[in-house]
């Protein structure tokens, strides 16, 4: 209970569950429903605990009621406890004195009557900043130095997304392979000033821009090769 805060998110237990709630919610692509039953396997043991299950139920009827879905299941279970005074029970048993329970008490009451209310619309889903990073593991550069060849595995916040590799020059980037396989690495040589050689492990599923790469009035030449 920490610092016995009486508010419904005001505990590490509820406030877990309504961030979770939301972290799936803003991504977009699941259903509530679902976002609920990922909750509920993932806090199995929290919705087990006798200290911690009222608490979780209650961040999870609140994340619910902001996004217009809160199921009838949840809502009787909250009604119960509240109407009841089991969360009280379990306040009193951990040592809340009668000030903290009677204040305990109001902020129940008043969460049962707004979750009553079917909220008039579902919170906006707020979309998480990108936050790309790049890490590059293949640099070299042509013999004449006027062009370089990179592949970076690309990040947006810490999550891997995919491998790219580019060739660069005058200010121009022309893209030349892409695959998915965050830890697997190529290796790269030019071959002259107008061909690029390019060795891939025959188990990465490389795409491939087998085009020569225009440069003016010369052209890039790239060789992929595949290695066991």
């Amino acid at each position: 209970m920490g610092a016995w805060n009486t508010e419904i998110i005001g505990n590490d237990s509820s406030l877990d569950i309504y961030q979770r709630f939301f972290d799936l919610y803003n991504q977009g692509e699941k259903k509530t429903e679902d976002i609920t039953s990922e909750i509920r396997q993932e806090f199995a043991e929290e919705f087990e605990d006798h200290e911690c299950k009222n608490n979780c139920l209650f961040g999870l009827a609140l994340a619910q009621w902001e996004t217009k879905s809160l199921g009838l299941e949840v809502f009787n279970k909250v009604k119960q406890i509240v109407e009841s005074g089991e969360d009280l029970e379990v306040w009193r048993a951990l040592g809340a004195d009668e000030k903290i329970l009677k204040k305990r008490r109001q902020v129940l009451d008043k969460f049962l009557t707004q979750i009553t209310k079917e909220r008039e619309k579902p919170k906006r889903k707020i979309r998480p900043k990108s936050n790309y990073e790049y890490i590059t593991f293949v640099d070299i550069m042509a013999p004449d130095l006027q062009k370089t060849f990179t592949v970076s595995e690309i990040y947006n916040n810490k999550q891997y997304v995919h491998t790219w590799g580019t060739i660069k020059w005058d200010e121009r980037v022309k893209p030349v392979l892409l695959y998915d396989g965050q830890g697997k690495k190529i290796s790269a040589e030019w071959i002259g000033n107008q061909t690029l050689k390019i060795s891939h492990d025959r188990s990465v599923n490389v795409i491939r821009w087998d085009d020569p790469v225009p440069r003016g009035k010369e052209e890039i030449n790239v060789i992929y090769i595949e290695v066991s």
